[in-house]
């Protein structure tokens, strides 16, 4: 079965199935016709598949009368400052993020460097449907511009941002496991600025990954491991495209990536208080660290699109989620890994606590995530049947299904990246957790055979 997954901010598939070069230029084509605007970023990841799709993009763009800034290889929140620091169109950033090698994907970024919201994404998906690109003549073309000096712009804007000076004063050793994605390098551009020494874990960008691109404590044993030998601070693992960030402690312990948010929202709600975002699948750590900060907080569906919209409609003041993606609204919009690892640095520095010891400060749950295979024809329809399930309970239906109790909860939607039912449970037990995820599991198995 052909995967191909379209939503607001993009599209996303299996390389040489559905991502294929046609597909990709009409809709760089449909983006070019939407902007109407002359320039356009564009940068990608390192995964093998990028430079064919990355020709494709630029020739696309420039087809359509757009002057395109190429980044390169650039992660993506550095990609969407830059979309205002120059005033630019919009951007397209050519990664999967937290998928394996064999998925790619473009994503959409507007003017305000945000992904797409809903009708703006509605609009290109329009457009691109109809087919009505606009085709530049000759003398009409856009410019293709190259440039490789951007980096320092963002990480003077972020130094500028953090308490630099109790981080270099701190002198902390960090491990950082860019899985030789986007950040390989840029973490060594990253720790010159914040002035720590860095230990690089699969610092290469060849464009294959040594593990799946996903922070998660799986993926964290190489970087616990260096831990326990050079005896670091901190260690970090990012995605493939710097969005999404898990910590291991300096301990050794693999922090789930759900510890991410609520730890960094910790500290900072108590400098600026304000509204916090996040979706139905977050643990319920940042709910009490919230409440314990006398801060309202809002929940939307899965995906940074929906977060960021939500939080600049409520003015909120950060915004995240359990994939270990967090956005400090007042530096910018986005989902940012940077930010995130400079953030936990500081607060590390500044109140001289080990991270074993701030995430002492959180309420601890057990959460479990799991996913079957479903297929896009038949997923939506499964997630109904799920009802059958909780019909004498309450059941919220904004973002698939969750159902609730005082002790915990558990989610099932429909996966926005691939064909599969993501079913995500958590208790105050971490047997009632597994309880709650197996019995939806074990109905759903009976669905999808």
């Amino acid at each position: 079965m052909k995967l191909l997954k379209i939503g607001i901010s993009g599209v996303r598939g299996i390389v040489g199935e559905t991502i294929v070069p046609e597909l990709v230029m009409d809709f760089a084509s449909a983006f070019g016709t939407y902007l109407q605007i002359k320039k356009v970023l564009v940068g990608r990841d390192t995964r093998i598949s990028g430079p064919m799709l990355h020709e494709a993009v630029l020739s696309s763009l420039i087809s359509a009368g757009c002057d395109v800034l190429d980044l390169g290889i650039c992660p993506t929140p550095i990609i969407q400052f830059m979309v205002r620091k120059l005033e630019a169109g919009g951007a397209i950033s050519i990664t999967a993020g937290h998928n394996d090698l064999k998925w790619n994907a473009l994503t959409f970024i507007n003017q305000e460097g945000t992904y797409l919201n809903v009708f703006q994404g509605e609009e290109v998906l329009d457009i691109y449907h109809l087919g009505k690109f606009d085709k530049a003549a000759v003398d009409s073309l856009g410019k293709l511009e190259k440039t490789e000096n951007y980096l320092d712009n963002y990480f003077e804007y972020l130094k500028k941002y953090l308490n630099a000076e109790a981080i270099k004063k701190a002198k902390l050793k960090v491990i950082i496991d860019p899985c030789s994605g986007a950040g390989a390098g840029v973490i060594d551009v990253f720790s010159r600025y914040l002035d720590f020494e860095l230990i690089p874990v699969n610092n290469e960008p060849n464009g294959y990954f040594p593990h799946d691109p996903e922070p998660r404590p799986r993926n964290a044993q190489e970087v616990a491991s260096v831990m326990k030998v050079v005896k670091a601070d901190a260690g970090f693992l990012l995605n493939s495209d710097v969005s999404r960030v898990s910590i291991v402690a300096e301990n050794g312990e693999m922090l789930s990536e759900e510890f991410t948010f609520p730890l960094i929202a910790n500290e900072y709600l108590k400098r600026k208080q304000g509204t916090v975002i996040t979706n139905h699948s977050s643990s319920r750590m940042i709910e009490d660290v919230a409440k314990k900060r006398n801060c309202l907080l809002m929940k939307d569906k899965v995906g940074q699109s929906f977060s960021i919209q939500t939080a600049l409609n409520e003015d909120a003041v950060i915004a995240g989620e359990g994939s270990g993606s967090v956005a400090v609204l007042e530096f910018q919009p986005a989902f940012d890994g940077f930010l995130t690892m400079g953030f936990i640095l500081e607060i590390v520095a500044s109140r001289r606590k080990k991270i074993s010891e701030l995430v002492e400060e959180l309420p601890r749950y057990h959460i479990v995530k799991e996913k079957i295979y479903c297929p896009p024809t038949k997923v939506h329809s499964v997630v109904h049947e799920v009802k059958k399930l909780f019909i004498d309970r309450k059941m919220d239906s904004s973002d698939g299904i969750k159902v609730e109790d005082e002790n915990g909860w558990v989610h099932i939607r429909a996966s926005a990246t691939e064909p599969m039912i993501r079913i995500i449970a958590e208790d105050r037990s971490r047997e009632n957790a597994r309880k709650r995820a197996e019995e939806v599991m074990n109905f759903i198995s009976t669905l999808v055979k």
